[in-house]
């Protein structure tokens, strides 16, 4: 490892340029608010039973019933090293060295920055793509397993399941791929919330994709119910926005409980191997997640060991929970930029969240 070839780049630079990422296009911050733990594993108590146990009157001078205490169980699992690496080729380099050379005005110089920046950017965004990808899949499955076709290695000790009850993953009473009959405000929904307060749940947010939620609004009982007369008599509803679908919800509270509806409109790109590409929405398609919170746990994280001070000729710089590195190497020459993480969202309401799979009339994935 050799310092830097970026010509008179040093980690203040770079961390002031570092520092600006943000994570305002991804959903975990928000779904699963970020805790730092000094562990390299991550624990949480869930409720069971969310029942309102009402007090006793008590004659005065009378011995106080006690109470039975709410059933706790313990999630738990360990938090994965996420990283990601990005080089400048011998060829590159070499590009850049003319740039430098030829660098004699501002405009010049601004885009000998933006060289470096891209692949610290590439890092930092490569990281929370991660965390996200682990986040929707797992709350629109229940689980989250790594494999060859979704990670560059196969690291099954971090695959969770979260053990939702079978009776808590139910399908639909016509599917809805099928045409536009199925039956989500008559039927799914209302069944839903049945099944939720039998359990002492409490939904109040139901989660889906963009494609999921389009082919949900295509659903004839759902265009007309959120049509206004004049449409419904000429025949001219259409599809209907998240909008308008949340205010029929909202004005029906009686049945729907306040539900409300939180679109997923995300696309993460997995690179295999080979190089190859695949792109598409973690939060499953077909699903729709019944929650009774939009905050659904905590992304633990743990500062990397390759953040301590060393004698190391790495330029460092910590922003949140992501490390980004950057350094060189002599043989073959290139120049290397690392994103590193320990991290993991955990979901704590797992066990209190129904899932339905709008494809199929009983759960199949």
């Amino acid at each position: 490892m050799q310092k830097t070839l970026m010509v008179g780049l040093n980690e203040k630079d770079m961390g002031a340029v570092v520092r600006t990422y943000n994570l305002h296009d991804f959903y975990y911050p928000t779904l699963f608010p970020l805790k730092e733990t000094k562990r390299l594993d991550w624990k949480m108590l869930e409720a069971i039973a969310g029942l309102h146990i009402a007090a006793d009157l008590v004659a005065r001078g009378a011995t106080i019933n006690r109470k039975t205490r709410e059933a706790i169980s313990k999630i738990q699992g360990d938090i994965p090293k996420i990283a990601i690496a990005r080089e400048m080729t011998e060829d590159e380099l070499t590009e850049y060295d003319i740039a430098v050379a030829m660098a004699s005005n501002d405009a010049d110089l601004k885009a000998l920055v933006e060289t470096w920046a891209n692949d610290t950017q590439f890092c930092w965004t490569g990281i929370a793509s991660r965390i996200e990808w682990i986040a929707l899949k797992q709350i629109s499955l229940g689980k989250v397993t790594f494999t060859a076709q979704n990670n560059a290695n196969v690291v099954s000790e971090y695959n969770v399941d979260y053990e939702i009850p079978a009776a808590q993953k139910v399908g639909v009473n016509t599917a809805y791929t099928g045409g536009i009959a199925g039956k989500p405000f008559t039927v799914d929904i209302p069944n839903a919330m049945s099944l939720a307060k039998s359990l002492h749940l409490n939904p109040k947010f139901l989660f889906m994709n963009v494609d999921s939620f389009n082919t949900f609004a295509r659903q004839e009982e759902v265009y007309k119910r959120c049509a206004t007369v004049a449409q419904n008599l000429m025949g001219t509803q259409d599809r209907p926005n998240l909008q308008k679908v949340n205010a029929y919800l909202a004005d029906n509270k009686e049945l729907f409980k306040g539900l409300q509806i939180r679109l997923i409109d995300q696309e993460i790109t997995i690179e295999h191997k080979d190089g190859s590409r695949v792109s598409g929405n973690p939060f499953e398609d077909n699903v729709m997640l019944f929650s009774e919170s939009d905050v659904l746990g905590k992304t633990y994280w743990k500062t990397p060991i390759d953040a301590k001070k060393t004698e190391s000729p790495a330029l460092k710089v910590m922003h949140g929970h992501t490390l980004i590195k950057k350094f060189s190497e002599e043989e073959p020459v290139m120049e290397v930029t690392q994103g590193i993480t320990n991290a993991f969202p955990a979901w704590n309401l797992a066990g209190r969240s129904i899932l339905m799979q709008i494809d199929q009339t009983s759960w199949t994935k």
